[in-house]
């Protein structure tokens, strides 16, 4: 059993750091008749159908950071999925499954939550306040949060796109929303700034930061999935602990560093995403405080 094993293990190992068998043959090409007919290309459109999108889904479960390492650092291009079309494949596809196995899931989000939120909010404030101002002041607010929610989600709200505007911003939003977007496009801009200020220093420029933090992301969608089917169509959340986990992994193959300088730039990561994150909402609220007061 342990000459069966070790040699098994130690390609494992040879297959993880290259991504490939060296010595495995190469498939001959089959030569192709001319009575045959026309050859359309249709398995090579089909997403996972072909080559380098199965390469890159299975490769990104089993080696991700070696991946990566093999597309950013050594220029291996040809051979996976871009990084921005990995992401518009892997969410296009994803979404589509969570609209068959949770129809009306978009509905059930922090943003519907919100809308609601701040809709009630106005009806409900205190009609004999004594500070008439600041009355007048927390319904503009409550009416400006709304409405800039509602925008983000006509697509969602077909009878709160009342002008052709609104109707056009919500066709763009349904196209959009069926792409994925909103599931992976904030995440995917906080992680891009996040790595890039941390692996400046490790030899990673700003472009290739923002193609790991593509397929991290990618990453992470195929553990919804996984999510999804383990759960039998109950959840799709991965968890802060499993996200670290993962980044952990993509940071020790990706830059061939140990176990600790791995798990402080992990921690590093999360801390500067919260940080952008928080900051960033701290404007919008600022600017929202700002309208709401130029509408009283």
């Amino acid at each position: 059993m342990k000459k069966w094993i070790l040699p098994r293990l130690r390609l494992w190992v040879i297959w993880s750091k290259l991504g490939y068998n060296p010595w495995h043959r190469p498939k001959a090409q089959k030569a192709r008749g001319q009575d045959e007919g026309v050859y359309m290309g249709a398995r090579e459109v089909i997403p996972f159908m072909n080559d380098d999108a199965k390469r890159t889904l299975s490769h990104l479960l089993l080696r991700p950071g070696y991946m990566m390492r093999d597309y950013i650092l050594r220029g291996q291009h040809e051979r996976y999925l871009s990084p921005i079309t990995a992401l518009l494949v892997f969410y296009s596809v994803f979404t589509l499954l969570v609209a068959v196995v949770k129809p009306g899931s978009a509905r059930d989000s922090v943003g519907e939550d919100l809308l609601k939120g701040f809709q009630n909010a106005t009806v409900h404030i205190e009609a004999d306040s004594t500070d008439f101002k600041a009355r007048t002041l927390i319904l503009s607010i409550s009416r400006t949060m709304a409405e800039s929610i509602l925008l983000t989600r006509l697509d969602l709200h077909p009878e709160a796109a009342d002008t052709p505007w609104k109707e056009s911003l919500a066709a763009v939003e349904g196209d959009l929303r069926s792409k994925g977007f909103p599931l992976f496009l904030g995440s995917f801009l906080l992680l891009w700034m996040s790595m890039a200020w941390l692996l400046r220093k490790r030899g990673v420029n700003v472009s290739g930061a923002a193609a790991a933090s593509a397929y991290v992301l990618c990453q992470y969608c195929i553990f919804m999935f996984l999510a999804l089917i383990l759960s039998f169509g109950g959840d799709t959340d991965l968890g802060v602990l499993l996200m670290g986990v993962l980044l952990f992994i993509d940071y020790r193959q990706l830059l061939g560093i140990g176990n600790r300088p791995a798990f402080w730039l992990t921690v590093k990561t999360g801390l500067i995403y919260v940080l952008i994150k928080v900051l960033f909402y701290l404007f919008l609220a600022s600017v929202l405080v700002v309208v709401a007061l130029e509408k009283m």
